[in-house]
Order: structure tokens, then C-alpha cells, then sequence
């Protein structure tokens, strides 16, 4: 009986063995599956990041873009009230802005015209229609 309990026992040894082998292996593949599931999930997170942050850039391009082109109307709008005569001073005050920023529109808009045509006329472009604006000489001299 000896043998046979010997025996037995190591069949049952066996069987134990192979058991927690099991429940090893089955606890293994379920960690292996959960840091799969948490791989995938920071590597959403980073490309979620990723996306947002490509997205932003293109959102703050187009601002800057647009509002380059709102500053060249609010520009063309200062060029506007200068060709109706009003002084650098008169336009500087209605707007709130410094006089140095009315001349700095203005002598940019005289060399422009004397670079660009060698007439010293400038073309100012309307809301509804083109008109052309004289400039007169010396004018960017002056705080008229």
C-alpha cells in the first residue's frame, strides 16, 4: 500500500502542479491582455494630444492670417481717412492711436507709391469701388 500511496501522491503532486501551472498561465495571459489595454490606451491618449496640439496650430495660423488681413484693412481704412484731408493728428485722436502710428501708415503708403509706380498716386481700394488718391510731395513730413 505504501507504493500505491506513493504513487497516488505523486499523481496527485502532478495534478496540483499542473493546476497552478494553469492558473499561472491564465494570470499571465490576463496581465498581458491589461497592459496590451493600457499600451493602446496611452498611446490614444498621446495621439489624441498630438491631434489637438496639430489642430491648435492650424486654428492660431488662420487667426494670424486673419487677423494680418483685418490689420491691412484697418490700414487701408487709415490710407482712406488721409485722402479725405483730415489731419494726421485729427485721425490719431478719432481712432486712439498714437500720431506716430497715422504717419507710419502714411509714409508707407507715399513709398509704396513712389516704388511701386513712380507717380506718387496711390491706389485706394474702396469698399464698393477703386478710386486713385493723389499724394502730395513732402506730405510725409508733415502732421497734416
Amino acid at each position: 500500500m505504501a507504493g500505491k500511496t506513493r504513487n497516488t501522491m505523486i499523481v496527485q503532486a502532478r495534478r496540483k502542479t499542473e493546476e497552478l501551472a494553469a492558473k499561472r498561465r491564465e494570470r499571465e495571459a490576463r496581465l498581458q491582455s491589461l497592459a496590451t489595454d493600457y499600451h493602446a490606451a496611452t498611446m490614444m491618449a498621446e495621439a489624441g494630444v498630438e491631434e489637438a496640439e496639430r489642430q491648435a496650430a492650424e486654428l492660431i495660423a488662420a487667426a494670424k492670417k486673419n487677423a494680418a488681413a483685418a490689420m491691412d484693412d484697418a490700414k487701408e481704412t487709415v490710407r482712406k481717412m488721409l485722402a479725405t484731408g483730415e489731419t494726421r493728428q485729427g485721425i490719431a485722436e478719432l481712432l486712439d492711436v498714437s500720431v506716430s502710428y497715422v504717419r507710419s501708415i502714411d509714409v508707407a503708403t507715399v513709398k509704396k507709391a513712389k516704388a511701386g509706380t513712380g507717380t506718387g498716386t496711390v491706389e485706394v481700394q474702396g469698399s464698393e469701388e477703386r478710386r486713385s488718391v493723389g499724394v502730395v510731395a513732402g506730405h510725409e513730413g508733415s502732421d497734416h
